[in-house]
């Protein structure tokens, strides 16, 4: 989730300051892990909504991506409905997931490398480490989208439902695109 914040802050943009928001239809997010050490099972969330913040004179950004736990797909419903249990995602009781990342050089957008970051799920906050894609042009999260990726262990996070078929590392992967000429409102 690290790595998020650091391919949402590749933004180049030439105010001082600012914070452009996530644009939710373009922005995705996922996950993948093994069942009976073979099986490989994906899901998706539709659900991702934050902002970047830019520091353009110093050359840093912050990332905040929040992600809803009730907007798992997956390609079973009942598999989805289990994502969402207090199995896993707790979705009911813990219905955000959230990555918050600050002080991330803008170089990292544009050329790539690994970056960290909170991640807090089901009420459990981890320090984790993204790789984040070098980006293909020239101004990463408005003209292509900054792509990251990393594992996290469930267990870390209290996940420790089914542990007999399913793997403990859980893989994640990120897609963020802002929203151009957007300014997140003061929360």
């Amino acid at each position: 989730m690290r790595l998020l914040g650091a391919l949402l802050c590749l933004v180049c943009v030439p105010a001082q300051a600012e914070t452009l928001l996530i644009d939710k239809a373009r922005s995705h997010a996922g996950f993948a892990l093994r069942a009976l050490w073979v099986k490989k099972i994906d899901g998706a969330f539709t659900g991702v909504e934050g902002a970047v913040t830019r520091d353009a004179a110093n050359g840093r950004v912050g990332v905040d991506v929040r992600i809803a736990a009730d907007s798992v797909t997956m390609d079973r419903d009942s598999y989805a409905d289990w994502a969402r249990s207090d199995d896993f995602f707790a979705a009911a009781t813990h219905p955000w997931i959230q990555f918050r990342a600050e002080n991330i050089p803008e170089r990292l957008l544009r050329d790539g490398g690994e970056s960290q970051g909170l991640l807090t799920l089901r009420g459990i906050t981890r320090p984790v480490q993204l790789r984040i894609e070098a980006a293909n042009c020239p101004r990463p999260g408005l003209d292509c989208a900054v792509h990251a990726s990393g594992e996290v262990r469930r267990s870390e996070f209290g996940m420790d439902a089914r542990r007999v078929v399913l793997g403990d590392k859980v893989e994640l992967q990120f897609s963020v695109r802002l929203l151009p000429g957007t300014a997140a409102e003061p929360s």
